[in-house]
């Protein structure tokens, strides 16, 4: 099966995980009004806040700091985006290649901190991923507007979903991933890579060029602009979505991705990665309770 590769679409599926979640509870939360309208770009988001950690054998590990993506500033220093000097375009397929030479052994796990900002409101997620074995493994923490804090633990096929007022304090329910996701539940798993879109933005990417070096979260890293025709990109994921999409990225000195900002229909989106390679521990916590509503969990 062809890996899901267009965008962010581990966002998506976590946000709809739990509301499936929350609908299996009860009513699902309303999303309160907005009382302002964001109209900053999308390169100027707020960066993903690090929600607490819940006390499981699964540690939330957060590590991506999550300064205002707005404070992110040129230097002056030399342009060190390969051979491109600053404002130069590059071939997408060397971007690419780019992008894949820290070598994809060392790209299976990371840390990461997400910001939509959708309607003045906002949802952030923070966690951690492995996906070195056959099943993805995730821990992740999300704050939804009218849900509060949402964390999951996702390991070897089963999600584990603690969410109060639906769950008690420091219990989780279990169920196979499968039946909160259904026919999605590969689609989301795959998603998780977050490098497998790497090859339709080969595919897609209309221009690429250099930006130049800025200095993000106090470290200087090197800012790429990529245009990305959808409609060139074989894949049933991306109808609905515009015909063009621009993306921000910015590398490390040794060209792991830490930063993308998109906009898309007015959803902004910036996500912070670090941690490339680094040991994570995730683990399926052992403090179950049974589903709401009399439904057992899954042995």
């Amino acid at each position: 099966m062809r890996r899901n590769t267009t965008t962010w679409g581990m966002v998506a599926a976590s946000g709809a995980l739990a509301l499936t979640l929350a609908a299996c509870g009860g009513d699902t939360p309303e999303v309160e009004e907005p009382t302002t309208t964001s109209d900053a770009d999308a390169g100027s988001d707020d960066g993903a806040e690090t929600t607490e950690d819940t006390d499981t054998g699964a540690e939330t590990d957060a590590g991506a700091e999550t300064d205002d993506a707005e404070e992110t500033t040129e230097t002056e220093e030399p342009a060190t985006g390969g051979e491109a000097a600053a404002g130069e375009e590059i071939d997408p397929a060397d971007f690419v290649e780019m992008l894949k030479s820290p070598g994809m052994e060392n790209m299976t796990t990371f840390t990461m901190d997400m910001d939509m900002q959708i309607e003045g409101q906002g949802i952030t997620m923070a966690g951690k991923a492995d996906l070195s074995g056959d099943a993805p493994a995730m821990d992740i923490t999300m704050e939804m507007p009218g849900m509060g804090n949402i964390q999951m633990v996702m390991v070897d096929g089963n999600a584990y979903i603690a969410m109060p007022p639906m769950t008690e304090e420091g219990q989780f329910i279990q169920m196979p991933l499968e039946d909160i996701m259904g026919e999605d539940a590969d689609e989301f798993t795959n998603q998780v890579d977050m490098t497998s879109q790497w090859d339709d933005w080969e595919a897609g990417a209309q221009k690429v060029t250099f930006v130049g070096p800025e200095d993000v979260d106090g470290e200087t890293l090197n800012k790429y602009e990529l245009l990305l025709d959808t409609t060139a990109i074989e894949s049933e994921d991306t109808a609905g979505l515009p015909g063009e999409l621009t993306y921000f990225v910015w590398l490390d000195d040794q060209n792991f991705m830490r930063q993308v900002t998109f906009e898309i229909e007015g959803a902004q989106t910036v996500m912070k990665m670090e941690g490339w390679g680094e040991p994570v521990d995730i683990t399926a916590p052992t403090n179950i309770m049974e589903m709401p509503g009399g439904m057992p969990t899954s042995p």
